[in-house]
């Protein structure tokens, strides 16, 4: 955050919130790999999962919350190996949008520099850690259910829809 911040301050608790952030995702993904490997039963999986996605929202408050596209969408594309081709590139691109505008705002303040490129490396490795980490609360459940057809329209719509007018606001403000 240091590196890609224009006005880079120290606060404690700034940085215990930052810690207590990370430390509730680690435990709530550890909950999601646990389950996984031991789950025999479709609900305990389906909680554990629950618990993952929640583990996520503090990452997102705050400066963070931009990011939140990336790590959902990249989530998606990474870990639903089950789901078309096609779905996931288009979860790629999403999960793309949030880092370019980031890298945009970098440039714009740094210019080309050393710094940009550290700052856009450590981006990408803070938030690759973070939807490789996540992969458990992502993947699919493999014991032969599946959502009808009309649930994920409808699921995909009501994701998709905010992250357009987030990203639409961003771009016109």
């Amino acid at each position: 955050m240091r590196l890609i911040s224009d006005k880079p301050e120290f606060s404690w608790s700034g940085t215990i919130f930052i810690l207590v952030g990370f430390t509730i995702f680690g435990v709530a993904q550890s909950i999601a790999i646990a389950t996984r490997r031991r789950a025999r039963r479709r609900w305990t999986l389906t909680i554990a999962r629950v618990v993952g996605v929640i583990g996520l929202l503090p990452l997102f408050v705050g400066a963070g919350s931009v990011m939140l596209p990336t790590v959902v969408a990249g989530g998606l594309a990474y870990a639903r190996t089950d789901w078309n081709r096609s779905l996931r590139v288009v979860c790629l691109a999403v999960a793309m949008l949030p880092v370019l505008f980031v890298t945009k705002d970098l440039v714009g303040s740094f210019g080309w520099s050393l710094h940009t490129l550290v700052g856009f490396v450590g981006l990408l490795a803070v938030y690759g850690t973070i939807v490789v980490a996540a992969r458990s609360t992502f993947a699919p459940q493999l014991d032969g259910w599946r959502l009808p057809r009309w649930a994920k329209v409808i699921i995909l719509m009501m994701i998709c829809v905010p992250v357009l007018m987030l990203m639409a606001g961003r771009v016109f403000t």
